[in-house]
């Protein structure tokens, strides 16, 4: 689905948190998101690089966008609650128009489980493996 058949994801994240600017494409299992890494980006080192923990961050939080668009109650986002083969590859800059895939493995248990990558200019910036909890009902 496109993003301009539907509205961005609910995530519980408000600005500068919210690390996910636009929407190329979001099914039931995978997305595709893009992050304007900008000099007035609040989460910029002192040298224009975007910190690995913020990059991770947009990683999960494309998790969460794909399970808000799914649209069901048993698969609403919920924290992150586990990181696995995280790798940095190439650092973010400012300038950079960061594209985070995310693409659903497994939902099992109470767990949302993501294989997610981040490029920039079709180079592999970094990957990881996510897992969000989902919230009790």
């Amino acid at each position: 689905m496109t993003a301009s058949m539907r509205p961005f994801p609910a995530l519980p994240h408000r600005a500068p948190f919210l690390m996910l600017d636009r929407v190329i494409e979001v099914g039931r299992d995978r997305g595709l998101f893009v992050k304007m890494v900008t000099a007035s980006d609040p989460c910029l080192a002192a040298d224009g690089t975007m910190p690995a923990v913020f990059v991770l961050e947009a990683m999960a939080q494309a998790g969460g966008a794909v399970l808000g668009a799914a649209g069901e109650i048993q698969r609403t986002p919920g924290p992150l609650a586990k990181v696995d083969g995280f790798c940095l590859h190439e650092a973010v800059r400012m300038g950079d128009e960061l594209r985070v895939e995310a693409r659903l493995v497994r939902h099992t248990r109470g767990v949302s489980i993501f294989e997610t990558r981040a490029t920039v200019d079709g180079r592999l910036c970094a990957e990881a493996r996510v897992s969000l909890a989902v919230p009790p009902i």
